[in-house]
């Protein structure tokens, strides 16, 4: 498995949570609950904002050619 793939998993596992705080958040009657609710969410956007910059970096990094290609021996 790829690093990139590994850092699309774990974005959307961050992006599942955050529809995970908002839904229970909403629901939430006790105002302290919700404002930790608030928090987890909130540094579950700023770990998305960072690996969605990671990504960016990974994907618009030239590619490598790990195999040279020999021309035609001079006679």
């Amino acid at each position: 498995m790829e690093s990139r793939e590994i850092f699309y998993d774990l974005l959307l596992y961050k992006i599942e949570s955050q529809v995970f705080y908002n839904n229970v958040m909403v629901r939430m009657v006790n105002p302290m609950a919700r404002d930790l609710l608030k928090t987890f969410r909130d540094e579950d956007e700023r770990d998305v904002v960072s690996i969605r910059k990671l990504l960016l970096s990974l994907e618009s990094r030239p590619m490598i050619f790990k195999t040279i290609l020999r021309g035609k021996e001079k006679k």
